[in-house]
């Protein structure tokens, strides 16, 4: 009886481990999304919406303290703080929205992606919420919002962090920046998954792992947000001519701590330096062995830094 029983539950157990094994090849979107919820899970976050001048924005919330709105880079979305939330909802409100036109949030009517539009639009968002002042970051283009947030705002903004922030022109250029001068392709689209197995390689010194069958999912969506994205690359290379964040923080007094990989090859770590002196109460840290985002790559090392500098 014994042995038949123990033939039972193996047989059992190899249905369901079958099973489970066909999922995850069969329906990556599935899985996807489960690994999703866990990572949110396990940075004490959860998802919610709210309709904001008619665009419909989703966001990511947890924790409890003093707001801290974090703000997405370019191509990226609300998931790339699930990993730092972790440590980070202890201390904070934690908020991080889909910008329009990423992730899920909804797209702009009007079609405009620029610096300008999506602060005023971040603004918006904010005060749909109720939340009179906050802490604010943001990472590249979200970095590049969050800065020119602060100069058009500074009585809302407690303290600012950026990382790897956008639209710092003087710096010196960047790989990327050299080699789209030269007529190469921008390796933050992708067109195949080739491409995405470049970008990952552009943006990280060392990318996470990420199994096939999950990475096929995010081919599909960085492929299918593509002729969205080139536009608004475009329009935020635009903007960063127009106004300068070195030129828009200069003098700006609310205390800002800039974090920067020592090897950001999208943008330039010189741009650390040239922030920190026009801004008087701004400090810099830069990792080394990092990337363009230091969240992603070190997050337990860029909350503790941010933590520790908090004033």
């Amino acid at each position: 009886m014994t042995i038949k029983f123990g033939k039972i539950l193996l047989a059992a157990s190899i249905i369901i481990l079958s099973g489970l094994v066909g999922t995850y090849y069969l329906f990556p979107a599935a899985v996807f999304n489960l690994l999703v919820r866990a990572e949110r899970v396990a940075g004490g976050l959860e998802q919610n919406t709210i309709q904001v001048q008619g665009l419909q924005f989703e966001f990511l919330e947890g924790g409890q303290g003093e707001p801290l709105i974090l703000l997405h880079g370019f191509g990226a979305n609300k998931d790339h703080w699930t990993r730092i939330g972790r440590y980070l909802t202890p201390h904070f409100r934690v908020i991080a929205p889909d910008l329009t036109g990423f992730g899920e949030s909804s797209r702009a009517a009007d079609n405009d992606y620029t610096i300008r539009a999506q602060v005023d639009r971040v603004d918006a968002f904010v005060r749909a919420l109720g939340i009179p002042a906050f802490h604010l970051g943001g990472s590249s283009m979200g970095g590049n919002i969050a800065g020119v947030y602060a100069a058009t705002y500074p009585e809302k903004v407690t303290s600012l962090l950026l990382i790897s922030p956008g639209g710092v022109v003087s710096a010196e250029p960047s790989a990327m920046q050299r080699l789209m001068t030269q007529g190469g392709a921008n390796p933050l689209l992708a067109e195949k998954a080739e491409d995405y197995d470049r970008l990952m390689d552009f943006v990280f010194v060392q990318a996470p792992f990420v199994p096939r069958p999950i990475k096929q999912v995010l081919v599909q969506e960085a492929v299918s947000h593509r002729p969205l994205n080139k536009e608004i690359f475009t329009q935020i290379r635009q903007s960063w001519q127009i106004e300068p964040l070195e030129a828009l923080l200069k003098g700006q007094e609310v205390p800002t701590l800039i974090i920067w990989g020592s090897q950001d090859r999208v943008l330039h770590v010189t741009g650390a330096k040239i922030l920190a002196a026009a801004m008087p109460n701004a400090r810099t840290e830069i990792m080394g062995s990092v990337g363009h985002l230091p969240m992603i790559e070190k997050p337990r090392a860029v909350a503790e830094v941010y933590l520790e500098w908090l004033p």
